[in-house]
């Protein structure tokens, strides 16, 4: 090898060695406390004050770890971001909780009278123009807004195990975001419409839902825990697409614990599974509230829902009523939905309330329980069979408990939802292995016939969300 060939790899390797050095010595862990100073140097030992500056501080790849204790805000925090391979990291110290209170914030960055936080889509955290994020273990408490907001065209966020509680807006909100990964999250006391701006009307109803999901695009929401709050559980809207939402556990929200709605636009290509809803109103809803929009290509697939006042599933007529299409419903446990002069009307397992829909597939569910039906229509008995022929509505091999013969009941919508459980189903109820504390694993169910139907997403070879143990 001769000395040129030499010194070039030399030189070669010095470079890659050197730009190594760079990277990794680079990377730098900012600390704050309750017991710091602002002029510190922000190590461990000597710990900024604030998050706003530590933030000002940091570079890709760098660390801000907070101290556990509640931080008292006076504007919102608006994170820098990092880039590719290089993420900056908010989190609090290990083994305790850092709290960011919002009380304090009333304005838009401080000082614009013309923007009250409560009327903005503002989050006490406030991800924008900001990407390669991730928060973990914060929380967020007392916001006249929201909570924590993503907003594009940030991308490329993760929000680990944070939480938030008592919220005017919603407690996690995706807007018009890429690539972002909301997991085991917690929020409660979303969309309290009493915690607001005294200079904004109490309205009918405070915005959004607990979790939002507002034209959002490759999101990855799952093992989140929302409860106790005082609208929609988890709502995934406007022109939303190409998401899963998956492993969540929604219960005591007065509303749908799951949602899918078009506000304008097309959303499509959303897949729900294996998520938990009980003690609510509706447990998954499918609707097109806006004009001229669409809802496509929705699974909603091995979930337990029990417990509902209203509908296990419910296809609403909210708003525009607009088509929604290419629906595949399978594998789930419907286990005691719907009650008593309920408003809508008649409830049960699966309500079909919308008429606008087509190419519906709706196979190997339990439906056990329901109370006015196990599947209802609001077309009458005598156009029912034609009807869901022509929309090509395909309900075989689910298990119905029974017909239950309860006479039709009209609702706030001014029209009769009837009783039809189509044909090719099976009719019984499982044997679960505890009922009285909702283990809803079946011990002994009847033996899935086998059909010709052959379905563009296969289900589990037996009926409900839960593999039967024997």
């Amino acid at each position: 090898m001769n000395k040129l060939r030499k010194k070039t790899i030399w030189l070669i390797f010095l470079g890659m060695f050197l730009h190594f050095q760079i990277l990794t010595t680079h990377a730098r862990e900012y600390f704050v406390s309750l017991k710091g100073f602002d002029n510190n140097p922000g190590t461990v030992d000597n710990p900024f004050r604030t998050i706003q500056k530590a933030s000002g501080q940091v570079k890709p790849g760098d660390t801000i770890t907070i101290r556990g204790g509640t931080y008292l805000l006076d504007a919102q925090f608006k994170p820098q971001g990092g880039e590719q391979g290089n993420w900056v990291v908010y989190r609090s110290m290990p083994g305790e909780k850092a709290i960011l209170d919002g009380s304090e914030i009333y304005v838009v960055d401080g000082g614009n009278k013309g923007q009250l936080f409560s009327r903005t889509t503002q989050g006490v955290v406030q991800i924008e123009k900001a990407s390669y994020v991730k928060f973990e273990n914060i929380g967020v408490i007392n916001s006249r807004a929201a909570g924590f907001i993503v907003r594009g065209p940030s991308t490329h966020i993760i929000l680990d195990s944070c939480t938030t509680d008592r919220t005017y807006n919603s407690g996690i909100g995706l807007w018009y975001a890429d690539s972002v990964k909301v997991y085991n999250c917690e929020v409660v006391r979303a969309n309290d419409r009493e915690y607001r701006n005294a200079e904004v009307p109490r309205p009918g109803e405070a915005p959004h839902e607990a979790i939002s999901i507002c034209g959002a695009r490759f999101f990855d929401v799952a093992y989140n825990h929302v409860h106790n709050c005082y609208k929609e559980g988890i709502d995934c809207k406007e022109v939303s697409r190409y998401g899963i939402i998956h492993h969540n556990y929604v219960h005591d929200v007065p509303r749908q614990a799951y949602y899918v709605d078009a506000w304008f636009g097309l959303l499509e290509d959303i897949e729900l599974y294996e998520n938990v809803a009980h003690d609510s109103a509706w447990g998954f809803a499918i609707s097109v509230e806006g004009k001229e929009s669409e809802v496509r290509n929705i699974r909603f697939h091995h979930n337990v829902i029990y417990n509902m006042k209203a509908a296990g599933v419910l296809f609403g007529v909210w708003g525009g009523d607009g088509p929604r299409s290419d629906i595949h419903i399978f594998n789930n446990t419907f286990y005691n939905c719907g009650s008593p002069r309920w408003f809508s009307g008649g409830v049960g397992s699966i309500d079909i309330l919308s008429k606008n829909f087509k190419d519906i597939y709706i196979y190997r569910n339990i439906c056990d329980k329901g109370w006015d039906y196990e599947m209802g229509f609001s077309f009458t008995p005598q156009e029912v069979k034609q009807a869901i022929k022509k929309l090509n509505f395909n309900a075989e091999d689910n298990l119905f408990e029974s017909a239950k013969n309860r006479p039709s009941r009209i609702g706030q919508f001014d029209f009769f939802v009837f009783e039809y459980l189509p044909p090719n189903n099976t009719m019984g109820a499982p044997l679960y292995k505890n009922e009285l504390t909702y283990d809803l694993t079946p011990e002994k169910i009847p033996s899935v016939k086998k059909g010709s139907a052959k379905w563009k997403y296969p289900p589990s070879p037996w009926y409900g969300a839960l593999k039967p143990d024997s």
